[in-house]
């Protein structure tokens, strides 16, 4: 199980920050602002590879899959330019549709469980992208926060989703939170689960990102960049208590 969540994490990270790259002008950030995102992806992509790999599923279309986006990030980082060529589009849309590919034969080929998956990479990814970003102002700091206010908007569509969904598999599992329940952990981790999902993810993570829209729309870009980078601790600790919990249990909180 610990492989599979670390695999699953690793995911999210590489198709969600990789996809939302397309939100900046490359000729505006300059291609070191892609070979940024391309390291973190690939990184991701490889270590993900390996958890793969050791669980004995080295010959599968799924490792084909992932080699092809790794491939494709290492490309990418090496031969853009300033300008986005239509070779690089190419190599964007080939990392996202590998990964996408990837992550649904992870999933099992389960329609469910992958959009769940995806909602996951949405959430991770835009929030990742959004601290990413605000960092690079430092090196351009005359870029427009288009993409910082774009991403939010993401961030927001994918709380959202989010929520719906807890509050939806809430209803459907009542009996796991019932007082002296012994499905899933327990009536007591249950609760701090799901107060934990509720509290420390979406309410804190929503009300910091609205700070952060407000900060970013005031061009006062290192501060939105202190409480995106807040935010990604949020979503990283948050999410990977879900997918614990997922895996372990078989709940989509």
């Amino acid at each position: 199980m610990f492989s599979n969540v670390i695999q699953f994490y690793l995911l999210t990270l590489a198709l969600g920050l990789g996809f939302f790259c397309f939100l900046a002008n490359t000729k505006e950030t300059g291609a070191g602002f892609m070979r940024v995102v391309m390291s973190l992806c690939g990184v991701s992509t490889g270590i993900a590879l390996a958890f793969h790999i050791v669980s004995n599923k080295a010959f599968s279309l799924e490792t084909g899959l992932y080699i092809v986006s790794l491939l494709s990030f290492i490309l990418v980082y090496l031969k853009h330019e300033d300008g986005k060529s239509p070779a690089m589009w190419i190599l964007y849309a080939l990392h996202n549709l590998s990964l996408l590919v990837a992550f649904y034969l992870f999933m099992d080929q389960d329609l469910v469980r992958t959009l769940f998956a995806y909602a996951t990479t949405g959430f991770v990814g835009s929030v990742t992208y959004a601290m990413v970003m605000g960092h690079w102002y430092l090196v351009t700091p005359k870029l427009s926060e288009k993409p910082l206010i774009i991403a939010s908007m993401f961030i927001w569509l994918t709380i959202l989703i989010k929520m719906i969904w807890t509050g939806t598999e809430y209803f459907q599992h009542l009996d796991m939170f019932e007082q002296g329940t012994t499905k899933a952990a327990g009536y007591m981790f249950n609760w701090v689960m799901l107060t934990m999902r509720v509290g420390w993810v979406y309410l804190g993570v929503g009300i910091m990102s609205v700070f952060g829209w407000r900060l970013v729309k005031m061009r006062s870009i290192q501060s939105a960049t202190g409480i995106f980078y807040a935010m990604t601790f949020f979503v990283f600790g948050g999410e990977l208590f879900s997918i614990y919990f997922f895996f372990k249990y078989g709940l989509y909180l």
